[in-house]
């Protein structure tokens, strides 16, 4: 039997690595993800795997809180926790709290399967190897440098705070080209490289070892009275960006270890000195371009990763953006008992501005979700607070949110001035159905109260939930594309979800002849399936 392994941690990159390690695997089987604590408590309760690998810093609930919820409810779930580097406290109050045991996350794909092999075979500690002081410094620069929005002054901050102990008993300076001094350490040393020095070592393809009474290569310089290394950092484009100047009285005695890591100090800094040089040299359009690009990035995985399989159920969504950015979004939140949270909402505005409020309001309404699994107008009025509270940006956001119960087909739905969904029933009695509005829009005014309805899908019945770049797209004579002809593409369509909004986007398309998207389209369809 493979051992099934589940795995919570909020950075897509790491799930992506942990997903890819666990599924190539031998004897290992990926049976859930989640991308905080809470989560990770219900994905436990739905699949009960063996091993939980779990990230200890997180958002919502952190790994610590959760692996003490896990063992005391589950004793046979055993967690492994992940950090970024070796962080004792941290790490030892996890150990406390019941973990297994934790591990450093550059760690390799055979070391995560034989700790994973060993926490479940033998059931005893896992740790990962020592780190030596400088390991564990650079482990903290690589860390700061991967997480950081990077420009000089920052870069310059990281240095000052963590390459000193990289580098003990050493002085150094790091420059970036052509001549801006990132750090000198320390401020009162005696050794500074001349800028003939700099000039020198931007000719040289590797790094220089300069001993101590050594003659100075780049002129009538008395000799170092200490061993000097010079190393030359390159981009991507093996252009050099910086370089680093580092004296040690030491060096003689443990150049190998020095050399190591001066050499990962160059490859650490090679992106983001070519980063900041690329920033420098580009316009100011170009780099808007690259912002709203990075901030689309955000938003896409701010959306659900893939649907989730309903055994009786069909799902599909699709969103458009009409910008880079999106003030629409949708969500699919996993709740206790199997439910599910169905989310479509609209902002009120578009652009960066609606990008972020689309951030905060999807952030809130999943919170709230998972904090009042039946109550989803319990929900949404605590996110109406909290958005009046967190954001004075004038700007509001429409909403529909209902909980789904798989077993029974009911759906508890909150309505929050949102375009009402187009329920088609399978029955002749009663063909359809609009769930109207139950309150205003959110973040508008505080101290409102939702009204919270119930339906029940029928086999074969189809809700379709929409927002109004939909409806609103106009032709070329500003015809607008309305209700009724979305009515008509539905009821011709008695298909599976996806291919009814295939149908609906094609004859928004067809309708608007070519003309310019002025709203962003989102869609979200669920079917019960026929007997």
């Amino acid at each position: 039997m493979p051992i099934r392994v589940a795995i919570a941690d909020d950075q897509p990159l790491i799930r992506s690595g942990l997903t890819a390690f666990i599924m190539a695997a031998e004897g290992l089987v990926l049976v859930g993800e989640a991308v905080n604590g809470e989560e990770a408590i219900q994905l436990c309760e739905l699949v009960q795997p063996d091993i939980l690998v779990m990230d200890l810093k997180m958002p919502v609930m952190d790994g610590i809180t959760a692996t003490r919820a896990i063992r005391a409810r589950w004793p046979n779930i055993q967690v492994l926790v992940l950090t970024n580097f070796l962080e004792k406290g941290l790490a030892q109050s996890a150990l406390e709290a019941g973990a297994i045991g934790y591990l450093i996350k550059d760690l390799t794909a055979e070391e995560l399967t034989a700790a994973i092999h060993q926490a479940y075979h033998e059931r005893r500690p896992v740790t990962p190897r020592a780190l030596s002081s400088q390991e564990t410094s650079l482990e903290r620069i690589g860390q700061s440098l991967n997480e950081e929005d990077i420009d000089a002054s920052r870069l310059a901050g990281l240095l000052r705070k963590h390459l000193p102990a990289a580098l003990p008993d050493c002085e150094i300076e790091v420059r970036l080209l052509p001549a801006r001094e990132l750090l000198k350490f320390p401020a009162e040393s005696i050794h500074r490289l001349s800028e003939d020095g700099w000039r020198w070592l931007q000719e040289q393809a590797e790094l220089q070892i300069i001993y101590a009474g050594d003659p100075i290569p780049w002129g009538p310089e008395l000799p170092c009275d200490c061993d000097l290394l010079l190393a030359p950092v390159f981009g991507e484009t093996s252009k050099m960006v910086g370089g680093l100047a580092v004296w040690s009285a030491n060096a003689s005695d443990e150049m190998n270890n020095l050399l190591w890591t001066v050499k990962r100090l160059t490859e650490l800094f090679s992106r983001p000195m070519a980063h900041i040089l690329a920033a420098a040299r580009q316009p100011a359009s170009q780099n808007l371009a690259q912002q709203l690009a990075a901030a689309a990035k955000i938003q896409t995985d701010l959306l659900p990763l893939r649907m989730p399989v309903l055994p009786g159920w069909d799902l599909a969504a699709r969103l458009e953006p009409a910008l880079e950015t999106s003030g629409d979004f949708y969500d699919l939140i996993p709740l206790l008992n199997n439910h599910w949270g169905l989310v479509i909402a609209d902002v009120s505005d578009k652009g960066m501005g609606a990008a972020l409020f689309m951030a905060l309001a999807s952030t809130l309404i999943r919170t709230y979700a998972k904090q009042y699994p039946t109550l989803p107008a319990l929900s949404i009025s605590t996110v109406n607070e909290r958005i009046l509270t967190d954001s004075r940006s004038g700007m509001f956001v429409t909403a529909f949110y209902a909980v789904l119960d798989p077993l029974t087909a009911r759906i508890r739905y909150v309505n929050a001035g949102h375009n009402p969904p187009i329920l088609i029933s399978s029955q002749k009695s009663k063909s359809l159905d609009r769930l109207q509005p139950t309150g205003m829009a959110l973040g508008v005014m505080g101290d409102l109260i939702w009204k919270q309805k119930v339906v029940r899908l029928l086999p074969g019945d189809l809700l379709v939930m929409y927002t109004d770049g939909v409806t609103d797209a106009q032709d070329k004579y500003g015809e607008f594309y309305g209700e009724q002809r979305l009515l008509n593409v539905i009821r011709r369509c008695a298909c599976s979800a996806q291919d009814t909004l295939d149908a609906i986007l094609q004859d928004v398309r067809s309708f608007t002849g070519g003309m310019p998207q002025a709203d962003d389209i989102t869609l979200l369809a669920i079917r019960r399936e026929s007997y």
